[in-house]
């Protein structure tokens, strides 16, 4: 059960049963009673590998509550932090769950046993409350015992059913990842409120690099903001366990998300007494003043959050706050964290903070604190990465590497915010293993590059009011088209003629096509029939395109909602001509003409014509329908547009009872029709040529002398 494959399959899995357990309830209410059967089975497999010792004899589960001494209860406390009865663990009373009337009271006092247990003990602070938010008397379970039972039965059944493996066959991992599956599902469906409390894996996984960047081994590593944990947790993932010498501290002010960050911790096999996660304000009540410091930070800190700032003048004499002279803005606490985590930071260590960009330009109290910062040499790196990378935002945040062990008095400033470092999804773009590589070799040479970046002298950054932003540094990439003026300026001249000739044609075909022409004359009279689409033609829907297939085939091409060729597929072939009409997205309700031999996509429908239709005829009439088809597109979700909707659209049929008559008449239509197409495409592109020229001569006009910082 370790392949990617089979761990795509547990996901899938058990994000169904989170779904469909969940019926009615908003998954973001939910996820508590997921998240906490997941939790607590892990635990029972957990003691019980703990208790059998790897003796096949030994069957933990079927042993009576009696046998249990109180030596035996006392060791296994002061080594995994809690106890469980054999008939409280998981697989006992998920057994039962469906048949069980008393299964909410009986989970509840189950939970509060194994809390209990930890009483008087090292672990107390690190198991108590751990249920806290798996209640089993919540109205969200249903109004009645009846429908809170039914409900608590399927997720414990369904929980029950996910394969694990045997749990001592280095399964941990599996608990762990689909642990952080689920809760990154609910953060990405929970918009803004997701992103307060999980950090994506990959933008984990570069500011763990970045905090532990070349060090053999640190004393412990910190989150002052710790959310669910991941940051934490990407640090122990990228390196050996022992190099975390005392393991993991952070702080978090959501009880709920508190809970969470414990569990996360356990899930992946932290022991209680390698972990420290306590609950409070960071900024006003902060813990672990007598741990500190602290060798690795990590921090993705809410951004430009209030904060009591100079409403508490004692604040000013804290020792956290205190040197920069100046607190963090009441409505903007986003320096205060940075304060804090420096504050918190070893002479060898690193910080890495996620931090809101606005923060690195803005007057006032912050530009105060970022003359602190630079002026003692504390800034090691800014870091500016793509936009749309976190759950519940679309800006560019910045990474702000914090050092108190730099040599040179230079800060480095990184553009990571191009196409080469990051990749385009569905929802959010993301960082690969690569991505990351790239960003982290950069950081490590602190070399220069153009258009990426670029390590300046504190004293000009000084001369530059401070500012921290990496756009006033590193000069971003002209992407503008280049122009050749002089080949331009000709094309254009010599268009001059041509662009008089196609106006006298286009007046001449108007005068045709016109009500006093030939062709509405011809139009009078004409006897048509008109017929539903799906009487005439077959309106069939396309095939979903794969990457593999894509990357695998050179014969056809393939277009997208915007009408565009996507790439290239080898198989479905359709009849050449062929009308489509985008299904999804922003585009739905467009209508689009192939004259190749293909296209396929499930966001298309294909509309092959009978012998009745000209391809071209249909393509223009269905041009006119289009805002019919864009007002019956369904906005729930992904606006889609249905086939019956396609199919009921009626196509004037003319010289019905003569297919070869009125073959004829639509051929002539077309002509003229894309005689005009053709005639106002090639205006266009005079018209095009004109806008680059306006453009070159506009950028030539307010071109002045730099006057930049330079390094």
């Amino acid at each position: 059960m370790t392949s990617t494959a089979q761990r795509a399959e547990l996901q899938a899995k058990i994000w169904k049963i989170a779904n469909d357990v969940r019926g009615s309830v908003d998954g973001w209410d939910f996820k508590q009673f997921v998240l906490g059967a997941l939790f607590y089975r892990f635990i029972s497999e957990n003691f019980t590998n703990y208790i059998e010792g790897g003796d096949e004899s030994i069957d933990y589960s079927k042993l009576s509550d009696d046998v249990i001494t109180s030596e035996i209860k006392d060791d296994a406390i002061k080594t995994k932090g809690y106890f469980i009865y054999p008939s409280q663990l998981f697989v006992k009373v998920a057994e039962k769950a469906n048949t069980n009337p008393n299964l909410n009271t009986d989970l509840k006092a189950i939970f509060d046993a194994i809390e209990s247990s930890a009483n008087g003990y090292p672990s107390e602070p690190d198991i108590k409350g751990l249920f806290a938010d798996f209640d089993t008397t919540s109205t969200r379970l249903g109004n009645t015992v009846e429908s809170k039972n039914a409900r608590l039965a399927a997720v414990l059944k369904g929980v029950e059913e996910l394969n694990f493996g045997n749990f001592e066959d280095n399964q941990i991992d599996l608990f762990g990842d689909a642990y952080e599956f689920l809760i990154s599902n609910y953060a990405a469906n929970a918009g803004k409120s997701g992103g307060e409390f999980f950090t994506p894996q990959h933008v984990s996984k570069l500011i763990a690099q970045l905090a532990m960047h070349k060090q053999d081994k640190v004393n412990k590593i910190y989150d002052p903001a710790a959310g669910s944990g991941s940051l934490l947790l990407q640090a122990k993932k990228h390196f050996d366990n022992h190099i975390i010498e005392e393991g993991f501290f952070g702080q978090e002010v959501n009880h709920t998300t508190y809970n969470l960050a414990r569990m996360n911790m356990f899930l992946h096999n932290i022991n209680y007494d390698k972990f420290n996660i306590a609950l409070g304000d960071t900024l006003r009540n902060p813990h672990y003043g007598d741990e500190k410091p602290f060798d690795a930070i990590v921090s993705n800190p809410p951004y430009s959050i209030k904060w009591i700032g100079d409403d508490d003048p004692t604040l000013i004499n804290d020792d956290r706050f205190a040197p920069a002279g100046v607190l963090a803005p009441k409505s903007k606490a986003d320096f205060a964290f940075v304060l804090h985590a420096l504050s918190y930071l070893s002479s060898k260590g690193r910080a890495a903070i996620v931090c809101f960009p606005g923060i690195f330009y803005r007057g006032g109290a912050e530009q105060k604190i970022r003359k602190y910062l630079v002026d003692n040499n504390f800034v090691e790196s800014v870091i500016s990465l793509a936009p749309n990378l976190f759950y519940g935002t679309s800006i560019s945040v910045t990474i702000l590497v914090l050092s108190k062990h730099k040599i040179e008095n230079r800060t480095q400033f990184i553009d990571a915010s191009g196409e080469d470092f990051f990749k385009k999804e569905t929802n959010n773009n993301v960082l690969n293993d690569n991505h990351i590589t790239k960003i982290m070799e950069i950081f490590d040479s602190k070399e220069d590059k153009e258009h990426i970046s670029k390590s300046i002298d504190n004293s000009k950054i000084a001369g530059n009011d401070y500012n921290l932003s990496v756009s006033s540094y590193v000069e971003a990439k002209d992407n503008r088209e280049k122009v050749d003026i002089i080949s331009l300026n000709q094309k254009i001249w010599e268009s001059v003629d041509k662009i008089n000739g196609l106006q006298t044609n286009i007046d001449a075909l108007i005068n045709k096509i016109s009500d006093s022409g030939s062709i509405t004359k011809m139009l009078e009279g004409v006897p048509v029939e008109w017929e539903n689409l799906d009487k005439v033609t077959s309106v069939l829907r396309g095939r979903r395109l794969t990457r593999e297939l894509l990357s695998n085939s050179e014969q056809y091409p393939v277009f997208h909602g915007g009408l565009e060729p996507l790439g290239y597929y080898s198989s479905f072939n359709r009849p050449a001509n062929s009308v489509m009409i985008i299904n999804v997205g922003a585009s739905a309700g467009t209508v689009g003409y192939s004259s190749v031999d293909f296209w396929s996509s499930d966001g298309c429908y294909s509309i092959e014509h009978s012998d009745k239709l000209n391809s071209k005829f249909l393509y223009y009439f269905l041009l006119g329908e289009q805002h019919f088809l864009k007002s019956r597109v369904r906005k729930a979700g992904i606006p889609t547009l249905d086939a019956f909707v396609i199919e009921k659209i009626k196509i004037p049929i003319p010289y019905p009872d003569d297919k070869g008559k009125s073959l004829e008449f639509q051929k002539e239509l077309v002509q003229n029709l894309d005689t005009f197409s053709e005639l106002t495409a090639e205006l266009t592109e005079e018209l095009t040529a004109r806008e680059k020229q306006y453009e070159y001569y506009r950028n030539l006009l307010l071109t002045f002398p730099k006057n930049g910082i330079e390094s």
